[in-house]
């Protein structure tokens, strides 16, 4: 029977540009979006594509790849919020070892890595099924598809006959390839990176007129740190918070901000996260608690399907005190100085005293990130972050969980060889694990 698309499993993932996309197995149910990134094509991607300039080709392309799963056959989709921005398949014909592959991307997010992200994915899931060799036959001029090829690490050969290019591709993994694929996944998830900590411009949704709401400290904090981009407040029954311009919803907004605060009660939290993600925003730091199960799969679900970057819920905020930038998204009492330490945490309240006794002893911070529940940024992202962001030197980790120990230890390790860094693992008891999320 054939897999409705919401019940396909989906993998997030990190386009060059930073943006997420969501990737999984095709369905029948994709076949209309199959079709609408054939018929939105322009006349030269559709010949480069099917070596004519044919709607009909689209239409058979797109019944093909959504077909129910048939041996030898599988086809990968794309999606960047409800729209389908690529697809990659391969089909074994002549023998099970050895497939032909096709790739298609939306026009307009060419030059993003979305076909080498795809190839990636199609190669990991070939090789599982035994199949050893890609093959595919591309036009002479088409330089882009050859460069997606050449840029993948694998081994390619070409044989040219005339107009056409016949490319193998040997999928056994090497250094080459492995070296290739971290370093895409390390470039990617720094630029991710970006609209937190270097945003233009910041909402902070929950900005509330009465003082001592943590939405109005925060807002304050952001004025008071002289943040450089454009600043403004979301509150429905305000014109003006601490002088700043206020907005009934994110979507009033004059351009959708770089980065969104979302200081909001927990019920709203999902919606609000939902809203911003449909407004453009880029990136979200929910310093909201007490979400339960189901509202924190909820926001996690909408950062996942409009591809925003994600700190908390549950944390205390971000700072970043580079001069560009100017940034105290927190609502600690405590003004982080500017220097060159790398701050990161999950308790809060660790973080005020940890800001505080930073401040006290004369130590600067380069960038501070609260972790709470960690729905999505982790201490890995800010590990990799503070290694390029040209101005960390130390880095600071005091934290209750690993998602992936694995995928730390190797980042650490790579980190330590730059800089100095020391890890507190908090709450290893139960008195400790009580003691921490206090």
């Amino acid at each position: 029977m054939a897999q409705p698309a919401s019940r396909t499993r989906e993998v997030c993932a990190l386009l060059a540009d930073g943006s997420t996309v969501r990737l999984r197995e095709a369905c029948p149910d994709d076949r209309e979006r199959v079709l609408r990134l054939y018929e939105e094509m322009s006349a030269d991607n559709l010949r480069r594509r099917f070596f004519a300039v044919s709607r009909r080709s689209g239409e058979q392309a797109a019944n093909r790849l959504c077909a129910p799963p048939r041996p030898g056959h599988r086809t990968l989709v794309a999606l960047q919020g409800d729209q389908l921005i690529g697809v990659a398949e391969y089909e074994a014909v002549d023998e099970p070892a050895s497939a032909e592959i096709a790739l298609a991307v939306a026009d307009d997010f060419h030059h993003r890595g979305v076909g080498t992200l795809l190839l990636e994915h199609l190669v990991h899931m070939a090789r599982a099924n035994g199949v050893e060799v890609f093959t595919a036959d591309v036009l002479a001029d088409n330089h882009l598809i050859q460069k997606v090829f050449a840029d993948l690490g694998l081994r390619v050969t070409r044989q040219y006959d005339g107009t056409t290019v016949r490319g193998t591709i040997r999928l056994a993994p090497d250094e080459r390839y492995l070296s290739a694929v971290d370093l895409r996944g390390r470039s990617a998830d720094i630029a991710s990176m970006q609209p937190l900590l270097r945003p233009r411009s910041i909402a902070v949704i929950g900005a509330g007129t009465r003082p001592g709401s943590v939405g109005r400290a925060i807002l304050h904090n952001l004025r008071e740190a002289h943040f450089e981009g454009r600043l403004h407040a979301v509150n429905p029954h305000a014109h003006a918070v601490l002088r700043i311009p206020a907005y009934p919803s994110v979507t009033d907004l004059p351009q959708p901000p770089d980065l969104a605060v979302l200081a909001v009660p927990a019920a709203v939290v999902p919606e609000t996260a939902a809203r911003c993600g449909r407004a453009g925003v880029g990136a979200l730091v929910v310093v909201t608690s007490g979400l339960d199960a189901g509202q924190s799969a909820e926001l996690s679900a909408a950062c996942r399907h409009w591809g925003m970057r994600l700190v908390g819920p549950n944390c205390l905020g971000i700072a970043n005190t580079e001069e560009p930038v100017r940034m105290n998204a927190t609502f600690a009492v405590t003004r982080p100085l500017p220097g060159t330490a790398g701050v990161a945490v999950q308790s809060g309240g660790v973080g005020i005293a940890l800001l505080d006794g930073l401040s006290r002893l004369g130590i600067g911070v380069s960038s501070f990130v609260s972790l709470g529940d960690k729905r999505d940024v982790s201490s890995n992202d800010l590990l990799q972050w503070w290694e390029c962001d040209g101005r960390t030197e130390l880095a600071l980790l005091h934290l209750e969980s690993f998602g992936d120990p694995r995928a730390f230890s190797r980042t650490a390790r790579r980190v330590a060889r730059r800089m100095p860094l020391l890890t507190v693992d908090a709450g290893r008891s139960d008195a400790g694990r009580r003691a921490a999320a206090s």
